[in-house]
């Protein structure tokens, strides 16, 4: 959250990757080698080259009743095995104390005669804190440069996926205070490398994110025209982030729902919704 920089606190707070989508969440967060949707312009860029039709993606998420994150993506395949994309990031508290925006523009690609993709994201930061609704106390902007990698490869009992992120590779923001000097901070740099493997119907996935395991698994069925998924997943991270992770999805048609239930320590429970609609 953008305030805490005006107070002093760990420059890591800030437009700090909370886990939007559901059905990531749903599954943990091990997620690098797995994302493949609109979803993937959060959690690995690369994977959108591999997608197959263009999409619209949305996801929210409402934490301790105080801040609300949504969430709204396009992704566009220009050709086989190449996607561009574009999303709006955006937190608030209900007070209008405080607004983060990130807007980011995605590219990604497979590389020629290998099973390697290459993705991109640049983003765009923006913040505002007030000391209450309509008188403002400082703003921030800067830009940010996100970096992935995933791969694939068959073997007897299904498919090896390997993703790797570098989120805020880049970064630069600088911010305004009433009193207080211009200066500018580079965003906590992160890094996540996983590994996925897919079977009939099932997919199991690990993921070691900024040095802490995550796992998650997910179980698909058919029902005429329609798919269903169950997941479940567990973050061995620190602080309310900890904890079991569960949910569901629905694909029929041109349409995908998913949800994703996040528990965590000191009462961090959560809900997790997102939308995709194919066109």
């Amino acid at each position: 959250m953008g305030f805490v920089f005006f107070c002093e606190m760990e420059v890591g707070a800030a437009f700090e990757n909370i886990g939007l989508t559901a059905r990531a969440m749903g599954m943990g967060g091990a997620y690098s080698a797995v994302a493949r949707d609109t979803s993937a312009l959060l959690w690995n860029p690369a994977g959108a080259a591999q997608m197959s039709s263009p999409e619209i993606g949305l996801s929210y998420v409402e934490l301790y009743d105080l801040l609300g994150y949504s969430f709204i993506g396009w992704a566009h395949p220009i050709r086989l095995g190449q996607t561009i994309g574009a999303a709006v990031l955006s937190s608030s508290d209900t007070a209008g104390i405080s607004q983060e925006r990130i807007v980011l523009l995605s590219a990604a690609a497979r590389v020629p005669r290998v099973p390697l993709y290459v993705g991109f994201n640049v983003k765009s930061f923006s913040t505002s804190v007030n000391l209450e609704p309509g008188v403002p106390l400082g703003i921030g902007a800067g830009w940010g440069i996100d970096f992935g990698l995933q791969s694939a490869l068959k073997i007897r009992v299904g498919a090896v996926k390997i993703g790797l992120v570098l989120p805020n590779l880049l970064s630069q923001v600088a911010y305004e205070r009433e009193a207080v000097e211009r200066y500018s901070e580079s965003l906590l740099r992160e890094w996540r490398v996983g590994v996925a493997l897919r079977g009939d119907g099932g997919l199991v996935a690990v993921d070691m994110a900024n040095g802490h395991p995550l796992i998650g698994g997910e179980y698909r069925f058919n029902s005429g025209d329609n798919t269903f998924a169950v997941r479940l997943g567990w973050r061995f991270t620190e602080g309310v982030s900890r904890g079991l992770t569960a949910g569901f999805g629905y694909h029929g048609g041109n349409l995908a729902l998913d949800y994703a239930f996040v528990s965590g320590f000191y009462a961090a429970q959560s809900s997790r919704f997102s939308v995709r609609i194919f066109y």
